[in-house]
Parts: structure tokens; C-alpha cells; sequence
């Protein structure tokens, strides 16, 4: 079988780019939160978006450390504390034993564990503290997605997801999200798309369309859930994303070849959707 060779466009200076392919990968990623706020820093980016873990969801994560021949579940919760079941593990013969080892109780604000086990106690409470310090690559795959959220778009070129056509104009702030992945120790993969090639204008049309038309979807769907007991910020949140996806949807207008009057039309039903259901919920409201 002869291997087909895929055609490289050279990309020359002054060649006119609608964007970008990208990728990233964090594998075996683990940076300190401290080291991550300081790389977003570095690259000009919003530590904010690096928020503290939690208690109970580091020790979600912790568990899976603990979790070795042993069964964790929540037993009780109230306003301060979470309490754990540890149930031991064993095989004996062709059965499995389940014998209650202790209860731990986990305090939700200071992330203090304490449980009759001392030699358990110790073990929980180191594994939970490394988990509040330390972040994951999933974790900075969610701030990436985050920042791109706040400031670009990712339009993504394949059902999966994990690579995404990015438009030309967001290439600066792109290079800011390569810094960050390379000072915690990921990487981001670039791929230039030139303009005026048949099948690159094509597949950057259908992917922009495509993740534009998802986001519509969104909002034909969110408006079918609304009923009388929709509240009126909810329902002006609604109004306000079908009104910046309008923008967007202008914005990119010079990449929706054949298909920005589909995507207004469809637009336009969702806003017509939620005018007819504010009205409803208003009429329901006096009793008319």
C-alpha cells in the first residue's frame, strides 16, 4: 500500500492567515498552585482563574491515593463537617469481605482531618494537603479552556474536541496561553491556516459555523426549559448571550461563507422563543 503524502502549503512572510490549529497536551503535568499563579502571572494572564481547591473536592481527589483495598463514601454532611465510611477490602476464596475500618470526618473550611486511626489520620491529612497544593494537567486544561472562554473562542475541528481552529486575530493572546503551558511544564502545538486555499477556507468555514450553530442550540434549548418559576435574571442572562452571540456571529462573519443567514435565522427563532416565553410567564404571573 503506498502511504498518501499530505500536501504542505508553504506559509511565507506576508501570507494573509485566517488562523490557527492548535492543540495542547499537560502530560504527568503537576505544578504547585503557587507556581501556577505565578506562571499566569508571568505571562500576563489573570491568576484569578486559579482559584483555591476546595477541602472536600482535594480530598475527592486524595481519596483515589487512600482508596487501596478500601471503600470511601460519604456517609453524613452538615454545615462545618463531611463524614466518611472507610470499609476494608478483602478476597478470601472466590468471595470479597467488607469489614468497616473507620470513620473519618473531614472539616469543609480548614480541611482538618481527624478519625480514630491515627496512622490513617496522618496519611489523609498529607495526601489532602498535597492535593490543595498541587494542580494537574487537568486542571490548567480547565484554565486554558477558561481564559479562552473569557477572551477568544475555540471553534473545535474535530467531534472529540482537543484541537481547535483559533482566529488570527487572537494569535497575541494565543502566544500568552503558550507561555503559561510552558512554564508549568506543558506544550501547545500551532498550526498555521493560510487564506485562499480551497479545502483550509472550506474546513475553517464549517468548523466556525458548526461551533457557532452548537452555541444557538444552547440557547434553543435553554429557552424550552424556562416555566413560571423562571426567574427574571435568568431569564435577561438568556437575553444577554443570545445578544453576544449575535455579535459573534458578525464578528466572524468573514468566515461563515454560505452560512452567517442560517445561523441568523436560527438565531433569531431562539430570540423570538424567549420573547413569546417571557410573555407567558408574565401573563401567568398577573393571571391573565
Amino acid at each position: 500500500m503506498t502511504a498518501t503524502i499530505p500536501l504542505l502549503v508553504p506559509v511565507s512572510a506576508g501570507t494573509r492567515l485566517l488562523g490557527e490549529v492548535i492543540a495542547w497536551a499537560c502530560p504527568g503535568l503537576s505544578v504547585s498552585h503557587t507556581a501556577l499563579v505565578a506562571a499566569l502571572e508571568a505571562a500576563g494572564l489573570d491568576p484569578a482563574v486559579a482559584r483555591e481547591l476546595a477541602p472536600r473536592h482535594a480530598f475527592s481527589r486524595a481519596c483515589r491515593a487512600l482508596s487501596d483495598q478500601r471503600i470511601i463514601r460519604p456517609v453524613a454532611e452538615d454545615a462545618t463537617t463531611i463524614k466518611f465510611q472507610f470499609t476494608s477490602e478483602s478476597r478470601e476464596g472466590d468471595r470479597f469481605e467488607y469489614t468497616l475500618e473507620t470513620m473519618l470526618s473531614l472539616d469543609k473550611q480548614t480541611g482538618s482531618v481527624t478519625c480514630e486511626l491515627a496512622g490513617l489520620a496522618t496519611l489523609a491529612q498529607e495526601e489532602l494537603d498535597r492535593c490543595i497544593a498541587t494542580r494537574n494537567g487537568s486542571d490548567v486544561t480547565r484554565i486554558v479552556q477558561k481564559l479562552f472562554e473569557r477572551q477568544a473562542d475555540l471553534f473545535p475541528v474535530r467531534p472529540g474536541g482537543g484541537c481547535y481552529f483559533v482566529a488570527q486575530r487572537h494569535a497575541e493572546f494565543t502566544d500568552q496561553i503558550q507561555d503559561l503551558l510552558n512554564r508549568v511544564g506543558g506544550r501547545l502545538l500551532r498550526f498555521p491556516v493560510p487564506a485562499g486555499t480551497p479545502e483550509g477556507d472550506r474546513s475553517v468555514t464549517q468548523a466556525v459555523a458548526d461551533g457557532l450553530a452548537a452555541v444557538v442550540a444552547e440557547h434553543h434549548a435553554a429557552v424550552a426549559l424556562f416555566g413560571d418559576d423562571t426567574r427574571p435574571d435568568t431569564l435577561e442572562r438568556a437575553a444577554d448571550k443570545i445578544r453576544s452571540t449575535k455579535f459573534k456571529i458578525m464578528a466572524y462573519s468573514e468566515y461563515l461563507t454560505g452560512e452567517k443567514e442560517r445561523l441568523d435565522l436560527a438565531l433569531t427563532n431562539a430570540e423570538r422563543e424567549l420573547r413569546v416565553k417571557v410573555e407567558q410567564i408574565a401573563g401567568e404571573a398577573v393571571g391573565v
